[in-house]
Order: C-alpha cells, then structure tokens, then sequence
C-alpha cells in the first residue's frame, strides 16, 4: 500500500556593538512593553472584525490541498501562500484599530473554512499604522486542539527553556457577528519578534514547512527577511554532507548547537510532534545577530501535550528524532550525552509541571463563559497531559528505542491507474450497503499488478456539505480490503458533469480495510488526475447515479 504524510536552556548572549545582522541605520524595533497588553494572560481578550459578507466567504473558502503541495509543482521551491488581502476594520478589547487587512493563515493541518486562522496587517490600508507598535497580528484557531489552550501552553513552555517564543494570549472572536470560539493570539513569527528578544534583528531567517537540510527539501524554506540569501541553511547541509565522526565540528561553526539541543529537548517534552524534530513541520531558522550562528523557534504547537504517547504508541514520549539534524547527532556519542543531560536539565530547572497544570485550569476558568462540551473535555485531557508528563519521561529517559526513518520522497508520483463504471442511486450513501450495492465495472492497478473486483459497493450521498460516493469493494488478500472513496461539492453535480480530481472539484482515495486497521477504513493512497463524469445524477433521493471514474493512484 502507499502511504502518505500524516496529514504527524540557551541564554542569550549579551549584545555587541559588532553584532553580526544589526546594521547602523536600522529602524528602531517597536512593539515591545507597549504591546505587553495585547498578550496578558490573565484576560480573555476579544477581537471583532467586520468585513464586507462576499469577501469573508472567498477568504474563508481559500486553501491549500494535498494535491497543491504533492501534485505537479512539488518541490519546485517554497510552497507559497494560496491567500490573498482584503479590507476590514477590527476592535481588540473595544479599542479600534481603524482599517486593517485581513487574509486566511495556515500551511495544512491548521486549514478550516468555518473557524480560519487570521492575520491582521494593521498597515495594509493606512501607511505606517501600528497598533501597540505592532504592524502585524495573528490569531491561530488551534484546529488541532478541542480545548484551545496547547499553543499558548507551548509558547510558554518554549520561552521557559529559555529560547525565543512569542508571546501568547487567549482572545474570543467575532467575525461580522459570528462567534468563531477561543483562538491563541500569537506574536506573530519575524525578524521584529527576535529583535524583540535579543536586541537586534537576524540578518536571515526562514520559515520551514515540511523542509529539512537535504537536497530535496532544502527548496521548500521560505525566506523571511530581504537580507535572506539561503547562505544559513547551506551551511547547515553542507555540515551534514560528511561521516558523523567530524559531524559535531562541521556544524559548530554555522548552528548554535547548544540551543538547538535545547530546543530538541524542548519539542521532545512538549511532545510536539508536528514541529521539526517529529515531522520537519513547523519551525523558524535565524541567524542570532550576535553570533551569527542558527537558531531555532518553534511554531504552530497546537498538537503539543496532546498525549502521554506522543510519537506513537510503545515509542518513548522522550525523544524524537525524525529530522536530519536529531538523527544524525543522536547518532554521536557526544551528541547523545549532551541530549540526554539536558532533558534532564530541562525538567530539573524549567518544567515544574505544578504550575503548568495550574496555569491550565486559570485559563480553563478564563474562558468559560464561552467554551463548549468539546473544549472542556479537551482542556480536561491537556491538563491530565501535563499532570504526569514528568513521570512519564523520567520512567523512560535513556531506555531503548528503535529511531523512526527519515522523510523520504514527498512528491507524488504516478504508481497505477483505477477505473470504475459504476450505477447506484442517490441516498444509499452513508446507510447502503457498501458490501453488496450498485453495479460496477473495475479495472485496478497498481504497480503493474491487476487486481479483480470481488464485491460491487457503490454507494452515493451527503458527506457533510459535500457529496460522497463509495465505490466497488474488491478483496486484494484475505480480509484486506481496498476501495475508491471519492467526495465532490454538492453544487457541481448535475448530468454530464465532468469534475476532475483536483482536490477542489473533487477528491479521491483509495482506501483499505484489513485485520491491521481494527476494523477502520484507512487511507492507502490518494488518487489525483483524471476525473469522476456523471452521465446521469440528481441530488434528489433516490435519482439514478450513472458515470465513470478514471484516475491515477499516487504513490511516493
């Protein structure tokens, strides 16, 4: 089957006039103390914006899909951004910020039409406008958390362990009057954030998303700053390009490398394992415009604390090491010692779980008035988290474990063809009989290798606000499974439609069933090109449903 992507103490040293990155001349770093308001934790802030309905409903709609970053221009550079601009005006805590832009934010997992991230650009429509001496905003909708309150938790933890984070508060939000829940108000990731924080700005800084430093995904970091050259992360590549004997001194010169082991450290605690260290996910790079070496900051953290198993069930919740860099300096004597004492320094002197699980409750009390069913019991298993995260690491520090292998190819690329004649009616889906339903005519492949339908399964209806349409089952080994699941907006079906599969027209998967998956359909592939015609189809219960799907099955 093919799988796809799980869609899974540094001080700062004291300034120098010599600073590497911090230019005479520069403008005057803003937003400091006077922004402390914007992010006290002890309130629950409330943002309100007010667009106009048409361009709220295009912003809400925009996305990113699989097929975007693992279709035809994988890996050609950085993934870019699929949002654009629009007019607003916003309050935050009843204080007006005048007009504003607004545009959607999040790389995938974070992605919702209902609950959109948003970043506030507070000098879009009027030139040189700050608020609180902040030019930019960012409100995270914390999609993978129920209980909204692990990014700010992380933010915090990583601060804590003593790198660069932003500051972090809870807001409540109101988008033209609808109440969109509790959101993380985050500062937003820049060069003026780490100037902040260490009293100049980085001459480099970059944004990695699902990128690491090897040659194939070296392209897909995205440069943050003007002066950005990719000069910083080459060197770190360069570094890894050699045997591990001489690794730790090839990469002293161009990383900090005691605070990368403290933020591997830190991710590992948190258990964040969609940051760099667990999925090359992410993550800032900069360099420190003191030394000049790199550095890391974590981002997006809303899958931290998640679990007591964070990196998958029988793996240690006390290291990860799927990266580049954490796997090839575990794999030193010296590199594994020094990880190993500053886990433990880390929970010695920065954890104190207490007062994590404490700050936990205030916000969980903070936000009350607003929270629902889901966000308590969410907020209940965060707690429960943070509560025996200590314990649970030291039980298992220094033990056995079996390293995860590194991220492989991500691009997609074409590994067999599916087609299906298929007749059903309209409403069998999801109550018909998936086994035993429809007509159909099937022709698989996959690697060269045909595989005969042994059941026809065709089933069509609502799948939430979209159209969902499972088709024939066929028994690829004893009790393993496999079958296209295809799912289209509602609006486009009609007779004669022809909807390719984009991943916005429609999209598809091949999924399996087998005794390995606990009786659960899961996904084995993704099917992409091609398209799903509908000779004949109704939305009206009990129409005929008659067309064809062709398509390809990607592999990697």
């Amino acid at each position: 089957m093919y799988t796809l992507l799980p869609l899974a103490l540094a001080c700062s040293p004291e300034a120098s006039d010599a600073a590497p990155g911090d230019s005479a001349g520069a403008p005057e770093i803003s937003g400091g103390a006077e922004a402390d308001v914007l992010f006290d934790v002890d309130v629950l802030h409330e943002l309100e914006v007010t667009v106009a309905p048409e361009d709220w409903e295009v912003l809400r709609q925009q996305e990113r899909t699989i097929y975007d970053l693992l279709g035809d221009d994988c890996l050609t550079g950085p993934w870019g951004s699929p949002y654009d601009w629009f007019s607003a005006e916003a309050t935050f805590d009843g204080e007006e910020l005048g007009a504003v832009g607004v545009r959607k934010k999040g790389f995938f997992g974070s992605l919702s039409d209902t609950r959109p991230s948003l970043k506030l650009d507070v000098d879009r429509e009027v030139p040189d406008q700050r608020f609180h001496g902040l030019e930019k905003l960012t409100f995270n909708n914390g999609n993978q958390d129920p209980g909204r309150l692990r990014t700010c938790l992380a933010h915090q933890w990583f601060a804590d362990a003593g790198l660069v984070a932003p500051r972090c508060a809870l807001v409540h939000v109101v988008v033209n009057g609808e109440d969109l829940g509790v959101y993380a108000h985050t500062e937003t990731l820049d060069e003026e954030l780490v100037g902040r924080q260490l009293g100049a700005r980085p001459a480099e800084m970059y944004e990695g998303a699902l990128s690491d430093f090897n040659d194939e995904l070296l392209v897909t970091f995205e440069f943050e700053t003007d002066s950005s050259d990719g000069t910083a992360i080459a060197a770190i590549a360069a570094a890894l390009d050699g045997d591990d004997d001489g690794l730790l001194a090839r990469l002293r010169p161009v990383l900090d490398l005691d605070a990368f082991i403290t933020f591997w450290a830190a991710e590992s605690i948190a258990g964040h394992w969609d940051g760099y260290n667990g999925n090359t996910n992410n993550f800032y790079v900069y360099t420190d415009p003191h030394t000049g070496l790199a550095r890391f900051m974590a981002s997006g953290p809303d899958s931290a604390f998640d679990s007591r198993t964070p990196f998958g069930y029988g793996r240690p919740p006390w290291i990860v090491t799927s990266s580049e860099l954490s796997s090839r300096i575990w794999a030193t004597e010296e590199g594994e010692a020094r990880y190993l004492a500053e886990v433990e320094r880390l929970l010695d002197e920065a954890w104190n779980g207490d007062e994590r699980v404490a700050q936990a409750e205030e916000w969980a009390t903070l936000v009350k008035r607003v929270d629902t069913a889901e966000m308590r019991a969410g907020m209940a298993e965060t707690r429960e988290v943070l509560a025996t995260k200590e314990a649970d690491l030291r039980a298992n520090i220094g033990g056995r474990f079996e390293q995860l292998p590194l991220r492989g190819s991500i691009c997609w690329r074409p590994a067999g063809t599916v087609w299906v004649e298929f007749a059903t009616t309209w409403g069998t889906y999801p109550n018909g009989d998936v086994f035993g339903g429809g007509e159909a005519e099937v022709a698989y492949e996959i690697d060269g290798v045909a595989y005969p339908s042994s059941q026809d399964g065709v089933t069509a209806g609502y799948a939430d606000d979209t159209t969902a349409l499972w088709l024939t089952i066929s028994e690829i080994a004893p009790e393993t499974w496999i079958a296209p699941y295809v799912t289209f907006d509602a609006n486009l079906v009609e007779d004669g439609a022809v909807l390719p599969i984009d991943g916005r027209s429609a999209t598809a998967a091949l999924l399996y069933l087998s005794p390995d998956t606990g009786g659960q359909w899961q996904t084995a592939a993704y099917l992409a090109g091609g398209s799903l015609t509908l000779d004949v189809a109704s939305t009206e219960r009990g129409a005929e449903w008659r067309g064809v799907l062709s398509t390809d099955v990607m592999g990697q």
